[in-house]
């Protein structure tokens, strides 16, 4: 007497035991190469994501990527020609936004390069309206502080004690202005909103 189970395992035996179904040269060949086809279009897709950092480095010096990577605290200088002692920087850190912020800076694809001058970022303070971002390392101080001043009128950035400054690319050249302006306008009242709930709730 055979149980349903063998009956089952019979019915489909002829599937297992078919002659026809071998596993060719060519079959086994196709497989392997889309495997490999697959492994290297995640790799490709890896090496395009992947920051770039050649000319930037030449352009902003090792101690600023460094700055741009590893800072610990972020801050937005909204009025940079004002004196520094009446000057109130907006904290960042932990903002949202921030790490696409770090990779913009970074990645080699972010700028002109061709549009690199040998003039002060400084000397657009008075020509157009400008923002400084401050990356420092108060406690590691694993690099002296970074401080970028960036052209929100025609996206020239650059060192704010250096001698050159670039361009942006044309697909940054508003979104990080627009950013920081959103910053700017904004996180004085979130904090005034914060300070004011804690406040509150003691």
């Amino acid at each position: 007497m055979t149980s349903p189970t063998d009956d089952h395992s019979d019915r489909h035996a002829d599937k297992f035991n078919d002659p026809r179904a071998e596993f060719t040269r060519r079959g086994i060949l196709l497989g392997v190469g889309v495997v490999l086809f697959g492994i290297g279009g995640a790799a490709l897709s890896i090496w395009a994501r992947r920051t770039r950092l050649e000319q930037s480095t030449q352009f902003w010096g090792p101690e600023v990527i460094e700055a741009f990577q590893l800072a610990a605290e972020i801050h937005l200088i909204s009025q940079p020609d004002q004196p520094a002692s009446e000057a109130q920087p907006l904290r960042l850190t932990g903002m949202p936004g921030l790490g696409h912020l770090r990779h913009l800076l970074l990645d080699d694809r972010s700028y002109i390069w061709d549009s690199v001058r040998d003039e002060p970022i400084r000397s657009r303070l008075n020509e157009s309206s400008c923002m400084t971002l401050w990356f420092s390392d108060p406690e590691a101080k694993r690099f002296p502080d970074a401080k970028v001043i960036i052209d929100l009128d025609q996206g020239w950035i650059g060192k704010q004690d250096g001698n050159q400054q670039v361009q942006l690319a044309e697909r940054f050249r508003n979104a990080l202005p627009a950013f920081l302006k959103r910053i700017a306008d904004f996180e004085p009242l979130r904090v005034e909103m914060r300070e004011k709930k804690l406040a509150e709730d003691q």
